[in-house]
């Protein structure tokens, strides 16, 4: 049974990955009037919020990169894994929220830690749960230690909203772990959210990857295998 659960995890998981950007956004969409209410400032928040999903048609973009004759190969980006979203002593809602908002759209599996504020992670889990996003994709993690869930197998990245020590504090811990190397996508601007209105801001949630297809191999160029029948 527990195999099958993490088989039936993966799958679900992978699915949200491979949706695309402009059709997560829909499913967040929806979610943000309700989840702007749980900030304390619903307008600054759905704007903030809106600002963040304005760039999934971006992130769906696929570049055409110049390369040998007989190939082509596609530029585009892709969730990077695992992903923690922590709010620390001194985060407000809008900036947990906005780095919960950004991992998701993003295509990653995000665990939600935010101890200090355990009845807002309850709530906006249930708000995103009920539009549809699966409790494979989002956890709530409010009951185990900081410390301990840091060293969770394949953390990807660690999205941290709080002030600059406990950023700094949370850095040292995941350098002292084994496995993959866990980036940490902070946020300590409390007022103006200045990290998350920068222009590099969702690409911290992905990585590159391209996708090369050998065209001669498919009859891209047939003059190109006819030098073998010579």
């Amino acid at each position: 049974m527990a195999n099958e659960f993490k088989k039936n995890h993966a799958e679900v998981c992978e699915a949200w990955r491979l949706l695309g950007a402009v059709e997560r956004s829909v499913y967040l969409e929806a979610a943000i009037p309700k989840l702007a209410l749980l900030t304390g400032d619903a307008n600054k928040a759905r704007k903030l919020f809106h600002h963040l999903l304005s760039s999934a048609p971006k992130l769906d973009e696929v570049q055409r990169m110049i390369g040998a004759t007989g190939e082509s190969n596609d530029l585009y980006v892709t969730a990077r894994g695992k992903t923690m979203v922590i709010g620390g002593e001194s985060a407000r809602a809008m900036a947990v929220l906005g780095q919960l908002i950004a991992a998701l759209l993003t295509g990653n599996e995000v665990i939600l830690h935010c101890p200090s504020q355990v009845d807002m992670c309850e709530e906006a889990a249930k708000i995103l749960y009920n539009v549809g996003i699966s409790d494979d994709v989002l956890s709530v993690a409010n009951d185990s230690q900081t410390i301990t869930l840091l060293y969770i197998d394949r953390l990807a990245q660690v999205a941290v909203a709080g002030s600059q020590a406990e950023v700094q504090s949370i850095s040292q811990e995941l350098a002292n772990t084994d496995g993959i190397l866990t980036q940490v996508i902070a946020v300590t601007d409390m007022e103006g959210f200045s990290e998350m209105l920068s222009l590099d801001y969702l690409h911290r949630f992905v990585t590159e990857r391209v996708i090369t297809i050998n065209t001669t191999a498919i009859g891209g160029n047939a003059s190109l295998l006819e030098l073998g029948n010579d």
